[in-house]
């Protein structure tokens, strides 16, 4: 059996994905019989695997590096990432990047999440041999469809009969959530809830802009500020569709939880997704095609239904079992390698 510790303080800022993908990466692994999940544990084990670029990370990378042990890194963030979400000088920026390619290259495998960003690793100085494309995936025991809309409406305190379009994430520029208010202002009979807030508070780019708009946003709009997954999943249950206008984004976890409680999905037209959503998904480049959508899924129950059905394929394409084979395979063979 191989023994990988998970390395990650990524639950030290609430409302990230990094986060959640790291706690599902190691429920899943936990089913495993071929692997043995130890999390942020000081001894060495065959495999150390990191979610977080943290300097502690990369002290332990070299430890285990020093010790003849195989080091392998989820990407999570490319520089590109720092754009519309924090505010950082120039210099910081660059210093930043620097930083990354150094910690990215220590490793001897680097995952990716969406196989666009080997080019983007590549271009960073990684070489092309040590990036392998293995994407998320999110616990199914916690996000599945849960049936009765209207009781989870009663239980959230959400209109009965109203048209809710969700979107999640945190309140910067980079997920889109001008156009998402923009809509909503077009939209005045629909709905619309955003979960998420400041994971970062004042470091966050347009910080004092949106939390002028959180204190006084439009009446058809509802900002929850950042919940715990559980009720992701109840929200996520309770809405007609799922909106998230990002501009950049490597493969979102509120997008998997979201299609893993069957909801139809209105996403920006970037080429990311193009080759992990494939065509299971609706788009839209501005604010005008995003109100289309949307009045499109209120009022054609067919075309309601086909997204619905795309959605439930595309968590079965990322569904845990599936993903999980992939770790296995790739832990087995990281660790071959060194033999």
């Amino acid at each position: 059996m191989i023994e990988v510790n998970i390395r990650s303080i990524a639950n030290k800022v609430k409302g990230q994905g990094v986060g959640s993908a790291f706690e599902d990466h190691v429920k899943v692994l936990r089913k495993s019989k071929k692997i043995r999940v130890f999390v942020n544990d000081k001894d060495l084990h065959d495999v150390l695997h990191v979610h977080t670029m943290d300097v502690p990370s990369f002290l332990e990378i070299w430890k285990y590096k020093r010790s003849g042990k195989r080091v392998s890194i989820s990407v999570h963030v490319v520089p590109d990432s720092l754009k519309g979400s924090l505010k950082l000088p120039g210099f910081l920026r660059k210093g930043f990047g620097i930083y990354l390619r150094y910690f990215y290259d220590s490793a001897d495998k680097c995952v990716v999440v969406n196989p666009y960003f080997k080019k983007e690793l590549v271009n960073m100085g990684i070489r092309e041999d040590k990036i392998v494309f293995i994407p998320n995936t999110v616990a199914t025991d916690m996000f599945y469809p849960r049936g009765d809309k209207k009781e989870l409406r009663k239980r959230l305190g959400l209109p009965e009969k109203a048209f809710i379009v969700l979107g999640a994430g945190q309140i910067q520029q980079r997920k889109g959530i001008d156009d998402f208010v923009e809509a909503a202002k077009v939209l005045k009979d629909t709905l619309f809830i955003w979960l998420g807030g400041f994971s970062f508070g004042k470091m966050m780019k347009g910080y004092e802009r949106y939390k002028k708009l959180l204190e006084n946003p439009p009446e058809n709009i509802i900002f929850t500020g950042i919940v715990d997954r559980e009720r992701v999943a109840l929200y996520l249950n309770a809405s007609d569709v799922f909106f998230l206008p990002s501009h950049h984004e490597l493969l979102p976890m509120s997008v998997l939880e979201a299609v893993n409680c069957d909801l139809p999905l209105i996403l920006r037209d970037l080429d990311i997704y193009k080759d992990v959503f494939f065509e299971n998904y609706t788009k839209a480049s501005n604010v005008a095609g995003f109100v289309e959508l949307i009045k499109r899924f209120k009022e054609d129950r067919a075309f309601y239904e086909r997204y619905k059905q795309k959605s439930r394929e595309l968590a079965e394409c990322y569904s845990p079992d599936r993903i999980l084979k992939m770790w296995e395979n790739f832990f087995y063979e990281l660790v071959k390698s060194d033999q």
